[in-house]
């Protein structure tokens, strides 16, 4: 019976881990989409907006083809303003508005610190434990951070430092979209629906923000490689946010966190294709410890559930 159960369990994990493998590249791959676009000369603000709405137009078309349109219910909306603004506006922003002034692989080793960070503020709202498998791949995750600050050489020019510590509002923001979008998604609402939502909302907030500067940039004003990046880009974000809200619905967050795994493995591969990117050693000590921080972490998460699954055998026998 227990062997069944087990292969049960394996067989409903089996889609969740394609949509993590696709999400995971997809989104490794938008730290060069977004350096191809910024260099082409997309304002940071015009380019998230082409982006949301390219992306929201798919999202729904193909949302009213397979399922229906998300309606516009309170918490319909609750969903897709919070992760609108923390996960797609908040990480996007960062990330865009720094990408020419750091690397696409320092990037990426910035968002494998969103378990960490993720793991960080469950804590914070008591909605996990403390455990000190979990607490250690936290502390090495910022240390991995610390490996490509401090020392001379690990990064492209002396300054760039400060964009390092400005780029880890992205995955502070990420984290927030985690936690938020596993406790407020709601119920009977395809994937599909939901990310073309999100991106709708985004489309909109941004929209307002770039005639608030007054200066409505359309993708034909960049050169021809700008446009090539925001059609990657829009691809990229379509995929990965319709992965996401399918992911948590089947397989919950603490799943959904080893995401970051292929980001960055994906990131790096990305941009050593297109940029040559030569890494330092200390970016590649870098790469290492945080591997070791995303193991760590995911081995907490699995004791974690572990120790649940126990308690709920143990109160199910007492019955």
């Amino acid at each position: 019976m227990i062997d069944r159960l087990r292969r049960m369990r394996e067989s409903r994990l089996m889609l969740p881990t394609l949509l993590l493998l696709l999400g995971g590249i997809s989104y490794g791959s938008l730290f060069t989409a977004n350096k191809i676009a910024i260099d082409a000369g997309f304002p940071f603000i015009a380019y998230a907006f082409w982006q949301a709405l390219f992306a929201s137009a798919v999202l729904l078309v193909l949302s009213a083809i397979f399922s229906k349109p998300p309606s516009l219910r309170r918490e319909n909306l609750r969903v897709f303003g919070l992760v609108a603004v923390f996960g797609f506006l908040g990480p996007l922003l960062v990330v865009t508005f720094v990408a020419d002034r750091l690397p696409p692989a320092v990037l990426t080793l910035c968002a494998a610190l969103i378990p960490a960070t993720t793991y960080t503020l469950t804590l914070v709202l008591r909605l996990d434990r403390l455990r000190w498998l979990s607490v250690a791949g936290v502390l090495l995750g910022f240390g991995g951070i610390v490996l490509i600050v401090v020392p001379t050489g690990s990064l492209p020019e002396a300054g760039a430092w400060i964009w390092v510590l400005f780029s880890l509002l992205m995955p502070l923001s990420a984290a927030v979209n985690n936690v938020a979008g596993a406790r407020f998604s709601p119920v009977g609402v395809s994937a599909l629906a939901l990310a073309g939502g999100m991106m709708m909302v985004s489309a909109l907030l941004l929209l307002i923000a770039m005639l608030a500067e007054g200066e409505l940039f359309l993708p034909t004003d960049a050169d021809p490689s700008g446009l090539w990046g925001l059609l990657w880009a829009t691809a990229g974000q379509a995929i990965t946010y319709s992965c996401f809200f399918e992911i948590v619905r089947r397989a919950g967050a603490l799943f959904f966190a080893q995401l970051n795994y292929v980001v960055v493995a994906a990131g790096i591969f990305w941009a050593s294709i297109f940029f040559g990117t030569a890494l330092s050693h200390w970016v590649w000590a870098a790469v290492a410890v945080l591997v070791a921080s995303l193991v760590l972490i995911n081995a907490g998460t699995a004791r974690g559930l572990r120790e649940q699954a126990a308690r709920y055998e143990a109160e199910r026998s007492d019955q």
